[in-house]
Parts: C-alpha cells; sequence; structure tokens
C-alpha cells in the first residue's frame, strides 16, 4: 500500500510494521481537491441562479405589465344609473384615451334610454346627456359601450375598445342647438374622466371624425368643440365638480 507514492517504512526488527508510520499528505494537492469541489457546487448553485434569472426574464416579457400591476377599483358612479345591457368587457390590453361625441337623433332622453334597454338594438354609450344637462351614465367606464360601429382614430381601429361614448340629445339637423347647461355637464363628464384616465384635448371627437368609410356619420353636427374642450380645462363659476352637477335620477322607461 502506498501513501503519495511512497512505501511504509520498515521496523528494526525486520516485520512490516505500521508503528512507525508518519504519512507525508500534499496539502497543496489537497487544497485544490477541496477547491475544485467548491467551484463545482458554485457551478451548480451559479448555474440554478442563472436559470431562475432567465424564467424571471422571460416570464416578463411575457406576462403584460397591467397583469403584474393591483387591479384598480371601478371609477364611483356619481350620476344617475340605468344599466344598458349593450356593452361587454375591453380587452385586457386596452387603455381609455378617447371620447366620442355623438347627437341621438332621438328627441328625448328617455326615448334614448329606452334603446339603449332593448338588446335587439345592441347599441348603447356609457353616457346620455339631456337639452336640460340632465346626465343617465348606462355603462360602467371600465366595460366597452357599443356607440362607435366600425372606426378607426390614428390609424388604431375598434375605437370602442379605448373610447368613452357620450349620447347628446339632439336632432342633428345643424339647427338643433346644444344648451348651455348640456354642454356644461358634457365637460363634466370629460372632468370625471380625466379622474382616472389621461384624454388630451385632441382625443375630443366626434362620431364623424371616427366612422369608417368616411361619411358614414355626420354627429353632432354643428357642435363647438372648441368652447367645450375650453370648459373642461376652465369650468364656469367656481367650477362645480362632476358630481355636483348631477340631477335627480330619472325614472326608467318601461317596456
Amino acid at each position: 500500500m502506498t501513501i503519495d507514492g511512497q512505501e511504509p517504512a520498515q521496523s528494526t526488527s525486520g516485520a512490516g510494521s505500521w508503528s512507525n508510520y508518519s504519512p507525508r499528505i500534499d496539502t497543496a494537492a489537497v487544497t485544490g481537491l477541496l477547491r475544485h469541489g467548491a467551484s463545482r457546487a458554485f457551478r451548480r448553485r451559479g448555474g440554478l441562479l442563472l436559470s431562475l434569472v432567465a424564467v424571471l426574464i422571460l416570464t416578463g416579457l411575457f406576462i403584460h405589465p397591467r397583469a403584474m400591476q393591483p387591479a384598480q377599483q371601478p371609477l364611483s358612479i356619481p350620476y344617475a344609473f340605468a344599466p344598458s345591457p349593450n356593452c361587454d368587457d375591453r380587452p385586457a390590453d386596452a387603455i381609455v384615451n378617447c371620447i366620442v361625441l355623438h347627437s341621438t337623433v332621438e328627441p328625448t332622453t328617455e326615448g334614448t334610454m329606452k334603446i339603449f334597454e332593448t338588446p335587439a338594438r345592441r347599441v348603447s354609450a356609457h353616457f346620455v346627456v339631456g337639452r336640460d344637462g340632465r346626465v343617465v351614465q348606462m355603462v360602467p367606464v371600465e366595460k366597452r359601450a357599443w356607440h362607435a360601429g366600425a372606426s378607426v382614430l390614428d390609424g388604431v381601429p375598434k375605437v370602442n375598445d379605448y373610447s368613452v361614448g357620450i349620447e347628446m340629445v339632439n336632432l342633428n339637423d345643424a339647427d338643433d342647438p346644444y344648451p348651455q347647461e348640456q354642454m356644461e355637464a358634457v365637460a363634466g363628464i370629460i372632468r370625471y374622466i380625466r379622474s382616472r384616465y389621461a384624454v388630451p384635448d385632441e382625443r375630443i371627437v366626434s362620431h364623424a371624425q371616427i366612422a369608417v368609410p368616411a361619411g358614414r356619420k355626420s354627429d353632432p353636427l354643428g357642435f363647438d368643440f372648441e368652447k367645450l374642450r375650453a370648459l373642461a380645462h376652465n369650468p364656469p363659476g367656481t367650477g362645480l365638480p362632476p358630481a355636483a352637477a348631477v340631477p335627480a335620477p330619472i325614472a326608467t322607461p318601461g317596456p
């Protein structure tokens, strides 16, 4: 038997014996072995760590950032609310960044509500604003109302996905006026929406502007967008918050 290539020392009696054996250990070699083992262990752990990091990076690439954020609470509804069945969920990655204004053609708030409450009509808007400034909300802002139809804005189709629709009671004949009370109520809705979503002035648009093919819609004819945008930024008087401008709830028309 050899250790480090050396034979064991012999006793003086001539018989083989371990009593006088004093082995020499190559400490440098042992240290190298230990280091080699530690290095392998480190590499194994390092490999696991790198694998974990890779998984996290790939997960981050394929999970939409919104899925990693805490869910926002729905906007409170300070207006009279009459739910329309004609709505559905927005796409998961849709962000509200546009407001579309419409004229109802229907001459009354109640008549417009009845249309929006009829499933077979398959049409709705988030808000209906009467001539007297009465506001009825019919679809929560977080939901997709069916108001824009075939549409595109700045090259992005399906405007319903990322917009809020506001219907103003008006005949849309270019002669029927939009009273000041109605204009101020619409401005209040815009301030309400902007309390949660970034909607710049240039994305407060008409139905006519987004409808495709061009010319398919004309509403709201004769509407003063510049006046509305100014009111939305600088409400008259002390600037009532949107909730303060809400009228008493009106009765939901029957079938």
